[in-house]
């Protein structure tokens, strides 16, 4: 188990759960999967539904964040309907964010408490031991802006929204996302282009459903906890 060290004065952490249910979802439009999200994060605080991950491969999507500005989408609006990408708000931190085809995303509903950059930190540091296990060298969490990186160039970005102590959202990793897509925004707020693909440092090609299924394993693992997997089978929404 690799949670963060306690700091003095330090909140008590929420318990752990008994279980968490892990779900593959397939290929999905952003906002069923978002309203799925707060659906489940309901139950949870209700105490009537379990903790869970949702993995999910989008279509292609730009999210914007509290602090996304709509400048930051760069491409106009014919071109996106053009290219078929959506463009969707949510409640997550964090500025605009591709998601894509070829990039897994993960959304951990779980307890918290206070503990945001523990989370936060859990995140990155199970998508590092995934793209390690790929074949990714020197990959790296940094907090500052929150996500993977390999040297200059991000292939993970984290963004999380915290309500009641639970929290929705959570991390994509680009496996191997139409590298043309990084064009349409400007990601996470930095001018320069820095989005890149694990596979251009060397990680060997995966099925998205093999990936979802080691990522949700390493984070249970990371968090101490069993996993169990529902029964659901991904379509384009």
């Amino acid at each position: 188990m690799g949670s963060t060290p306690e700091l003095p004065g330090a909140p008590a952490p929420p318990p752990l759960p008994e279980v968490i249910e892990g779900r593959w979802l397939g290929r999905q439009k952003f906002d069923p999967v978002l309203a799925r999200q707060h659906s489940a994060r309901e139950a949870l605080v209700a105490g009537t539904g379990p903790s869970t991950i949702l993995l999910v491969e989008h279509v292609p999507t730009l999210t914007l964040g509290r602090r996304g500005e709509r400048q930051d989408v760069l491409w106009s609006a014919e071109v996106l309907n053009a290219r078929g990408i959506d463009v969707c708000e949510t409640p997550r931190g964090g500025q605009v964010t591709l998601h894509a085809p070829g990039q897994l995303v993960a959304y951990p509903i779980i307890r918290i408490g206070w503990r945001v950059r523990e989370h936060i930190v859990r995140l990155g540091r199970v998508a590092q031991r995934l793209f390690a296990e790929l074949g990714v060298r020197d990959a790296e969490f940094r907090l500052e802006h929150p996500g993977v990186w390999v040297g200059p160039h991000k292939i993970a970005s984290i963004g999380v929204h915290v309500s009641r102590g639970v929290t929705l959202q959570g991390i994509a990793m680009n496996l191997a996302v139409d590298p043309t897509l990084f064009g349409a925004l400007v990601s996470c707020g930095m001018q320069d282009p820095v989005m890149r693909n694990a596979a251009d440092f060397g990680a060997r090609p995966i099925a998205l459903p093999d990936a979802a299924t080691r990522w949700a394993e390493l984070f249970v693992e990371d968090l101490g906890v069993p996993l169990r997997w529902a029964a659901e089978f991904g379509v384009v929404g």
